[in-house]
C-alpha cells in the first residue's frame, strides 16, 4: 500500500499544531476548488483523492476507502468534510447509488475509525425537491413520494444514511447546496447545466421567438423561484459552518439549506436570458401544468436539453434558509440581480471557449 499522505502545498509536512485539522473529499471539483483555498487560512487540509497531488491518496468506491486507517489516526483530524458526490441528473439509478449512497457510507465508515468527531456533508435541495410543503425545512425528507430522478432519490437516501448511522459522532452537518452558478468575480463555469440550459434553449429557437406573432408561452409557475447560490458564496458558508462546528454547542445532527433568502423567479431568469441574448419578443407567459408528453418533446427536441432539468425549473419548492441565516447572517448569499452581469459574462467565456 502507498503512503497514506504527502506532503502540503508547500513542500513540507504541516507542522502548525495550532490549526485545526480536515480531511476534505471531493476537494478538487467545482466547489471543492473554491473551499480549500478558504480552509487554508484556518485549517491543517488534508485532501483525500485518488490523485497523487494531494495530501491523502484514497477511493470512496474501496473498502475503507483503501487507506491506512492507523497511520492515519495519528493525525487526530477534527472534522472530515464529504463533497465527493456525482451530480448529474441523466445518472442511472445504478451510477447514483454508487457514488452517493455508497460513498457516503465509506465516507462515514472512514471518519468513524478515525474517531474524527464532526462530520459534514454538502447534499443538495434535490433531495427534498419532491416535497409537498409549502416551505421545506432542511430536515425535511419526503419518501411517500416518487422522486423525479435517481439522482435526487441518492442525495435524499444519503441524507437518511448519515442520520441513522450508528456511531457517535459530536456533530454531523448536512448541507443542502442550492443551484451553484459561476462565481461573483467573474462568473466562470465548467459545464452547461441548470440556468444555463436557458440560453441554450432560446438560441435554437431564436427565429421561432421573434417571428411569434404574440406573447410567448413558457414553461413556469407564477412565483416559482429557483435557489441559485454563486459557487464562490456557498464557498465561504461551508467554510465558515466548518469554524462554527468547531465552536458550537450543537451535537447530534444539523442540517441547512445553502439557499438564498428569495431565490430567482423563473420569469426574471426567462427575461434575462432573452435581454442577454437579444432575443426580440412581445413578452412571455408563464405555462403551468405543462402535459408530461408536451414537456418531454418540449424538452428534449425543441430545447434540446434534459426534460429532468425542465421539471426541476417548474417544480422547485421554497427552501427554508432561516436557521443558515442565524449562522451566517441575513445577508451571506447575494441575489442574482447583484451578480447578473457576472453570471453571463461567465456563462459567454464559456460558449466562445467551446467554439474555439
Amino acid at each position: 500500500m502507498s503512503a497514506p499522505f504527502l506532503t502540503n502545498r508547500g513542500g513540507s509536512k504541516m507542522t502548525n499544531k495550532s490549526k485545526p485539522k480536515i480531511l476534505v473529499t471531493g476537494g478538487t471539483g467545482f466547489l471543492g476548488q473554491k473551499v480549500v483555498p478558504l480552509l487554508r487560512e484556518n485549517f491543517q487540509v488534508y485532501v483525500m483523492s485518488r490523485s497523487d497531488n494531494t495530501e491523502v491518496q484514497g477511493d470512496l468506491r474501496k473498502w475503507n476507502a483503501g487507506l491506512d486507517i492507523e497511520a492515519l489516526k495519528a493525525e487526530k483530524f477534527d472534522i472530515l468534510l464529504h463533497m465527493a458526490g456525482l451530480y448529474d441528473l441523466t445518472a442511472t439509478h445504478e451510477e447514483c447509488f454508487h457514488h452517493n449512497i455508497t460513498g457516503t457510507g465509506t465516507a462515514l465508515k472512514v471518519a468513524s475509525l478515525l474517531n474524527i468527531p464532526v462530520f459534514m456533508n454538502t447534499s443538495s435541495v434535490a433531495a427534498a425537491v419532491n416535497s409537498k410543503l409549502p416551505a421545506v425545512k432542511p430536515y425535511d425528507l419526503n419518501f411517500s413520494s416518487s422522486f423525479p430522478d435517481p439522482y435526487s432519490e441518492s442525495k435524499a437516501l444519503a441524507e437518511k444514511t448519515i442520520q441513522n448511522w450508528n456511531h457517535e459522532f459530536r456533530l454531523k452537518v448536512n448541507f443542502r447546496l442550492g443551484v451553484l452558478v459561476g462565481d461573483t468575480v467573474d462568473g466562470e463555469i465548467q459545464r452547461i447545466d441548470g440556468p444555463y440550459q436557458a440560453p441554450v434553449a432560446f438560441d435554437r429557437l431564436k427565429k421561432v421567438i421573434e417571428a411569434f406573432p404574440t406573447v410567448l408561452p413558457v414553461p413556469g409557475t407564477v412565483g416559482r423561484t429557483l435557489p441559485l447560490v454563486p459557487v464562490d458564496k456557498a464557498a465561504e458558508a461551508i467554510v465558515k459552518f466548518c469554524n462554527w462546528s468547531l465552536n458550537s454547542d450543537n451535537t447530534s445532527y444539523r442540517s441547512f439549506h445553502i439557499t438564498p433568502k428569495h431565490g430567482l423567479d423563473i420569469e426574471e431568469l426567462y427575461k434575462s436570458t432573452l435581454e442577454n441574448r437579444s432575443i426580440s419578443n412581445k413578452g412571455i407567459k408563464l405555462v403551468d401544468n405543462v402535459p408530461e408528453t408536451l414537456l418531454k418533446a418540449v424538452s428534449e427536441l425543441a430545447l434540446k436539453f434534459p426534460q429532468e432539468e425542465l421539471n426541476y425549473l417548474l417544480h422547485f419548492p421554497k427552501y427554508d434558509s432561516s436557521d443558515t441565516e442565524a449562522v451566517l447572517g441575513a445577508n451571506w448569499c447575494p441575489e442574482f440581480k447583484e451578480y447578473e452581469a457576472t453570471f453571463w459574462r461567465g456563462y459567454e467565456k464559456y460558449i466562445s471557449h467551446r467554439r474555439d
